[in-house]
């Protein structure tokens, strides 16, 4: 795949990305999963970029800058496509949202240990934030028949008493979402909030709380 950024240095354009996400006045990230009744399904990143994109446009008379930017981020995102394209995922999509600053990357899988291999080979699981937890392999959903559990990942304990993180965790907004057809009968954390037809089950927060290893990111869903 052809580099559409020429002479820059990847690991500068790595560094920007992650200064520029963790540094942002504003930001909100959202995972979801839909998961049909065989566990087959569609997972969904969306990383909102508005804020910062608002920002360069109104300092950027020649649009250039505001371009490049782009360009930066949307590599990252073809980095991971590349990956998920080696593991055979299927109706892989991304790129920017119609007329917005919203960032995208949505792919299918089969099962539950293909979810979990692209999860890890994209980073997507980490909320593109591959730098701030483990970059061991993860697993992040296991199942047992009928339920199906997620193990949030987690950054290192000295990350999460870090004093500048912690000040910007109210700007810095996380949703994860599943979809299930079946109806869940039962869930086991109460910071996850259920739809009224019991087939949408949601958690929000700041994105330095949810990956803190003292938050309860963990979930088991029971379905019918």
């Amino acid at each position: 795949m052809k580099n559409p950024i020429k002479n820059i240095d990847m690991n500068i354009i790595r560094t920007v990305f992650i200064f520029l996400v963790i540094t942002l006045t504003s930001c909100t990230i959202t995972q979801e999963f839909q998961f049909n009744k065989d566990f087959s399904g569609n997972t969904k990143l969306s990383i909102d970029m508005g804020s910062l994109m608002e920002m360069m446009a109104g300092l950027d008379t020649t649009g250039t800058k505001t371009k490049d930017m782009k360009d930066s981020l949307d590599f990252v995102f073809k980095e991971s496509l590349v990956k998920l394209d080696s593991l055979g995922i299927k109706n892989i999509k991304y790129g920017w949202e119609e007329g917005t600053y919203v960032l995208f990357m949505s792919y299918d899988f089969d099962n539950i240990e293909t979810l979990n291999k692209s999860l890890n080979a994209s980073n997507q699981g980490n909320a593109a934030f591959s730098q701030t937890v483990s970059a061991a392999p993860h697993e992040y959903f296991s199942r047992n028949g009928k339920t199906l559990t997620y193990k949030g990942p987690k950054s290192a304990n000295e990350m999460s008493k870090n004093a500048d993180l912690e000040s910007m965790k109210d700007y810095y907004k996380y949703s994860l979402i599943f979809n299930f057809e079946r109806k869940i009968k039962k869930i086991d954390n109460k910071n996850v909030t259920l739809s009224s037809d019991n087939k949408k089950a949601e958690l929000n927060g700041s994105m330095f709380e949810i990956i803190s290893p003292e938050y309860n990111s963990d979930i088991t869903f029971k379905l019918k």
